[in-house]
């Protein structure tokens, strides 16, 4: 039987979603985030968390930075669409990551991937995108490495929504029909705890979905009317990111990944999920709402 789990270590600590899942991890762990950046870690964690300075690409530092530490808890993210660069944090990282912590006492590894990375629905993706590519690649590394390990597989987060607001307007491109499991950081978040309180009661493959599949138009619609009803809804033509993806790496990613997501209705898969750690118990409207109370309106949006 595996001793518990006491220390984790958190890599992409300062992420859009790795420092909400810090946060709430740091109420139930000790949590050390190993970071590029201690004091932009300090402004974003709570006080309790440890910070830690290491880089992927430095197996010596992390190797220092993670001694100590009982389990892992990885969020990482590829933003590309270039198949052909030399390091990525989700394959070039993940093994030199695996390198830094043999021989270390580390027990469990927990990592954030994507539908799009879980096997069984593969069979469903007819041109699947290069983050999902390396990160495949990455979580065979993890696999070989003999670590006990689960992979979570989410769908579009809820928390993507605020994100793409600029301006007075809501954006989105290209095709809004395609019907998604909407999930809320807050309900995955109580999932991975559920994970490193219990490892080795965890699958290899965790898909993550929320309570309902709504299409990217009535997301929108919910969001807006429940967040701030003044905002409009804009749905840019995909063809028009393309053709500035031409000339801007960054647009080029932005609609390599939108035309990924409007061809790709993903199937239920998180009944295990839900029947083994909860069902999700947050709504679109009531994420909308929460972020309403908080007062995180954002720029442009108040």
């Amino acid at each position: 039987m595996m001793e518990p789990i006491r220390t984790i270590g958190v890599i992409g600590a300062t992420g859009r979603l790795g420092a909400p899942v810090a946060a709430e991890l740091a109420k139930h762990f000790q949590v050390r985030a190993i970071v590029r950046s201690p004091d932009k870690a300090r402004r974003m964690l709570p006080p309790n968390v440890e910070i830690a300075q290491a880089d992927l690409r430095e197996v010596t530092g992390l190797r220092k930075a993670l001694d100590g530490v009982d389990a892992l808890y990885l969020n990482l993210a590829t933003e590309t669409a270039d198949l052909t660069l030399p390091f990525y944090e989700e394959r070039e990282g993940v093994r030199n990551l695996m390198s830094a912590i043999k021989g270390l006492n580390i027990r469990y590894l927990a990592k954030i991937g994507a539908l799009g990375a879980y096997p069984p629905a593969l069979n469903t993706i007819s041109h699947n995108i290069v983050p999902n590519i390396i990160r495949m690649e990455g979580h065979k590394i993890i696999a070989d490495s003999g670590i006990r390990h689960t992979f979570f597989a989410p769908t579009h987060f809820m928390d993507l929504l605020p994100n793409m607001i600029s301006g007075r307007a809501l954006q989105w491109i290209g095709n809004t029909h395609i019907k998604i499991w909407w999930v809320s950081s807050a309900d995955y978040a109580r999932w991975v705890i559920e994970a490193f309180q219990n490892p080795e009661a965890m699958p290899v493959h965790c898909p993550v979905q929320g309570p309902e599949a709504i299409s990217v138009r009535q997301a929108l619609e919910r969001f807006v009317r429940n967040y701030d009803p003044t905002l409009k809804i804009r749905v840019a033509p995909l063809w028009i990111m393309r053709m500035i993806g031409l000339f801007n790496p960054k647009m080029k990613f932005v609609a390599h990944l939108f035309a990924y997501f409007g061809d790709h209705e993903d199937p239920f898969y998180a009944e295990k999920t839900w029947q083994e750690l909860g069902k999700p118990t947050t709504t679109l409207e009531m994420f909308a709402q929460k972020l309403r109370q908080s007062g995180h309106l954002q720029q442009g949006a108040k």
